[in-house]
């Protein structure tokens, strides 16, 4: 069920907003700029509870409601809010929270797509994966941009595809139709479902932009089809709405594996890899040296082939690099296990992987490259 919008949303280009740091944690902790948000004049806000009573408390107090979305399957309700004139984002967060107990706010922030035009293709043999591909057996989430639509996997059924912005503008699908190529293309998971969830906006900055908003319907979306294994090749800054709500599926099942970020070695953690819940998934080359632009941390789980990637796409060769690379290689290798129990959990999913990794760097695990190169150590059956 939708609440009907009271006006139309207003979005601004991420190129024309404020940096501004929400209230749940510290801009310029370590040097770095604050992070980027959609718009400087609005608040997300998530509850449980009936939004009626939280609304007119608000309205009293000078926001405006511009749009209520009614999370089922995550068993959220969330609300948009613009905030009065003169008050920041911060203040506001402090406002609204403490209106009702059980009520986060946040801003919106912007997540970016992770992988950048990079010509090798080394990915396969370093990890033990089979040419001909493994098949899957577990269908797979996308949250990323969209697909093309004369994808040949669209017309065959094996993408859902669902659209969670706001713009008419024709959709990005660069970026998502190489993400969907490394999980379910030539070579990849055979047998394979994906649901493409569209969170990139094109009319936000360079189109490649997803609001948190976004991301948090596209979960709901996920978790309505049934689907536990997500791929999520974004970064950005910790924003308390994906933790509460991005923590809350982890909790019902769902597991998610995200691209660790191309900030580079000094950035700070970026989200939402460096949720605990979450997997968190580097960079390396083909002579197993970290990506020169992943980020790095106590968070990073394991490594995988992330730099020089040749995609086959729309009949085209492609070479990318970053870590939303190496993101999909992860998620597949958990989809192609077929003695994994389901349901399962992140830290489940997690040790095996760790269990059966090439260690790089120092001894054991390190901030680089955590727990070390995946390997599909029995052909398809990637974590037996």
């Amino acid at each position: 069920m939708r609440y009907a919008p009271l006006f139309a949303l207003c979005v601004v280009a991420l190129s024309a907003c404020a940096l501004v740091a929400d209230g749940g944690e510290p801009a310029n902790s370590q040097g770095q700029p604050a992070p980027a948000i959609v718009d400087d004049r609005e608040l997300l806000v998530l509850t449980t509870e009936p939004p009626g009573p939280l609304t007119a408390q608000v309205q009293q107090l000078g926001y405006v409601v511009t749009r209520i979305d009614q999370l089922d399957a995550l068993q959220e309700i969330l609300i948009y809010l613009r905030i009065p004139a003169g008050l920041t984002i911060p203040d506001a967060i402090v406002e609204v929270e403490a209106l009702q107990p059980g009520v986060t706010a946040g801003a919106n922030h912007a997540y970016r797509v992770q992988a950048l035009p990079g010509g090798q293709d080394f990915a396969n043999e370093i990890i033990g994966w089979p040419a001909a591909g493994c098949p899957a057996h577990r269908d797979i989430g996308l949250i990323d941009a969209g697909v093309m639509p004369n994808h040949p996997a669209l017309e065959a059924g094996k993408i859902v595809q669902s659209v969670f912005h706001g713009s008419e503008a024709p959709p990005s699908t660069d970026h998502g139709t190489l993400m969907a190529d490394l999980l379910i293309g030539e070579g990849r998971l055979t047998e394979a479902k994906l649901y493409s969830a569209n969170v990139v906006d094109p009319v936000r900055a360079t189109g490649d932009i997803a609001g948190v908003d976004g991301i948090l319907r596209a979960v709901d979306w996920l978790k309505s089809q049934g689907v536990d294994l997500v791929n999520v090749s974004l970064a950005g800054p910790f924003n308390k709405l994906l933790n509460r709500a991005l923590g809350g599926a982890a909790a019902d099942g769902m597991v998610l594996i995200a691209a660790a970020g191309n900030l580079g070695p000094d950035a700070p953690p970026q989200y939402p890899a460096a949720f605990p819940f979450v997997l968190a998934v580097t960079a390396v080359d083909r002579n197993l040296a970290v990506y020169r632009l992943a980020v790095q941390g106590d968070h990073i789980d394991l490594a995988a082939p992330g730099v020089d990637i040749i995609v086959k796409s729309a009949g085209k060769l492609r070479v990318l690099s970053g870590t939303s690379a190496a993101a999909p290689y992860v998620t597949a290798m958990v989809a192609a296990d077929e003695d994994l129990v389901w349901p399962t959990s992140v830290d489940i999913v997690r040790r095996q992987l760790e269990r059966q990794a090439t260690d790089l760097g120092p001894q054991g695990r390190d901030r680089t490259f955590g727990s070390g190169l995946i390997r599909a150590m029995n052909a398809c059956n990637g974590l037996g």
